[in-house]
């Protein structure tokens, strides 16, 4: 039986131990072939024994080497699925677990039942890779010659499959030599320019584009020295690679492409009733440098939701946005968030939704698709955030994945908009639906709580409010939430309080009268009695790594 080989990474042993015990006791599939206390202990033993691996189960935050630069210095050179577990619900972890290649994310304290279910997930998505990687040997084992077909099912499984490890492919005498360049080709709208289709007839018209490229690449390159293969990425959706074999003129290369993808972006305008908008990437030589020339292109391709479709995206537009210094999220776009969510707590759906139009106003004078990616991000774990409060994360755990995703296949500005305030509704039904599930006492009791935050708390004067005797309410209280009253209150205060900290301009002795610690000194000390460090570090550390996230993106 082929077992699947797991490492665990924590700097917590108790629960380093509690992590293996558990993956144990899963069945006999699951191999526990190493635990470690941080990520630079586990990296240079996996590499240094050429340990082979199928999932890493590490926390986030690690002396030495964080879980996070941990996973991605391992994905350089192994294939593997990662599981990240961490005590923190900042929206910069989670974001970036994502972008790390996160098959699934898990809060401490650990649920048996629930880590369970993400293990038998991941065990499936692991078999699926193993047979995938199965048939892939049986195909190459069983094929002689290097033709045109096989090119392109190489190019396209080096596309669509993201978890397959590319030095792990044989591909030095697959493709010629010389210069490549890579172009992403999508259609701008699901509804064409000037009429609506039946879906019989969408199919027709994608078929007629298939032969519209097929068709300019034959003519196109009749008197060129250069050769192309094109492959499907989904309905409406098309890469194209193009290589030439010169090294006389440095500019030949990229002439010819530009060229190519003008008149084949003029032959689908006038013989379809749709537009596309392509993305063109700089040259590369070697054809393994294809997978990262793929990820640019698919951000590159993004900033048709700000500038509008039709359009042919060069890689240098990037350059230009990095090299004019982005001024970063405005600090209107939290305030506006941060109105959204409190309609949503005082479940007022009406005001929730002007308040959203007002943030996609906002959002609309952005002038960088990152940009516009991080102030939705924000905006999504907010809310998944609230939903976690109300238990709701156990019943969906992909929910968020799937919001952090939403940008990505967006074509036009209107359509992110329509996805996200459909995604949104649908997390305000949730957690009205499950906040409606605790006494209406308690849920009194919460919102007078959120809406006096500034003032003055005892418990008495929340007990007045549905008539009990203090001593039995702090009971009935914290049977029916788990928690206390004084610190589901602290809680509550300091999470306004780090919402504010996210906003620039505010004083940290304003923020700490508004939340309603009076003396600046305890509030700091309570801050990181909470939190780990101070207001004022909290602060720095949150804007470092939003800066150190846009020069990323």
């Amino acid at each position: 039986m082929q077992t699947i080989k797991t490492i665990v990474v924590d700097d917590e042993a108790r629960i380093r131990r509690g992590i293996e015990r558990l993956v144990k006791s899963f069945g006999e599939e699951w191999e526990i072939v190493g635990t470690y206390s941080d990520g630079r202990e586990a990296y240079e033993n996996i590499i240094n024994n050429h340990i082979h691996v199928d999932l890493v189960i590490t926390d986030v935050k690690m002396p030495e080497m964080d879980g996070l630069s941990f996973i991605r210095e391992l994905k350089k050179s192994h294939s593997f699925f990662a599981f990240f577990i961490s005590g923190f619900d900042d929206f910069q972890y989670l974001q970036s677990a994502i972008r790390e290649g996160a098959v699934n994310y898990i809060l401490k304290p650990i649920d048996r039942k629930q880590f369970r279910s993400e293990l038998d997930k991941v065990k499936e998505q692991i078999m699926i890779k193993r047979q995938e990687q199965h048939e892939l040997e049986a195909v190459y084992k069983k094929a002689s010659l290097v033709t045109y077909t096989k090119q392109v099912q190489l190019l396209s499984e080096m596309t669509w499959m993201d978890h397959t490890d590319v030095s792990m492919l044989n591909w030095d005498n697959e493709f010629p030599i010389g210069k490549y360049k890579l172009a992403y080709i999508s259609v701008d709208q699901a509804e064409p320019k000037n009429k609506e289709l039946q879906p019989s007839e969408s199919d027709v018209w994608n078929f007629a584009i298939e032969n519209i490229i097929e068709e300019t690449l034959t003519n196109q390159l009749q008197d060129h020295r250069v050769r192309s293969w094109w492959w499907h990425n989904g309905k409406y959706n098309y890469w194209l690679l193009l290589n030439e074999n010169s090294i006389e003129n440095d500019n030949s290369s990229s002439e010819t492409a530009y060229q190519i993808l003008n008149v084949l972006q003029e032959n689908i305008n006038i013989y379809t009733p749709y537009t596309v908008s392509i993305a063109a990437g700089n040259e590369f030589e070697d054809i393994r440098q294809l997978l990262s020339n793929k990820n640019k292109l698919l951000s590159l391709l993004q900033f048709r939701i700000i500038q509008g479709g039709n359009h042919i995206f060069k890689s240098d537009l990037i350059k230009n946005e990095l090299e004019k210094g982005s001024k970063g999220i405005p600090p209107s776009i939290y305030i506006r968030a941060q109105q959204i969510m409190h309609w949503i707590e005082q479940q007022n759906n009406k005001k929730a939704d002007e308040a959203l139009q007002t943030f996609f106003d906002e959002l609309d004078h952005l002038s960088s698709p990152s940009l516009v990616e991080e102030a939705l991000h924000y905006l999504f774990i907010k809310i998944t955030n609230l939903w976690i409060d109300k238990d709701g994360y156990c019943v969906e755990p992909y929910i968020l994945t799937e919001a952090m995703n939403m940008m990505k296949y967006a074509t036009s500005f209107d359509q992110l908009k329509e996805e996200t305030a459909y995604w949104i509704i649908g997390m305000m039904n949730k957690i009205q639906s499950l906040s409606n599930k605790q006494p209406d006492s308690i849920q009194q009791v919460k919102q007078w709580i959120d809406e006096h935050l500034g003032e003055n708390i005892t418990v008495k004067r929340i007990a007045d409010l549905v008539y009990m005797n203090p001593t039995y309410f702090c009971e009935y209280f914290k049977n029916n939430t788990g928690i206390t009253v004084l610190d589901y209150v602290t809680q509550k205060r300091l999470e306004k309080a780090k919402e504010l900290l996210e906003i620039p301009d505010l004083k940290i002795y304003d923020i700490s009268d508004s939340v309603g610690y009076h003396d600046t000194k305890y509030f700091s000390k309570l801050f990181k009695k909470w939190h780990g460090n101070t207001p004022s570090q909290y602060r720095d550390a949150f804007f470092k790594r939003t800066s150190t996230m846009k020069e990323i993106i």
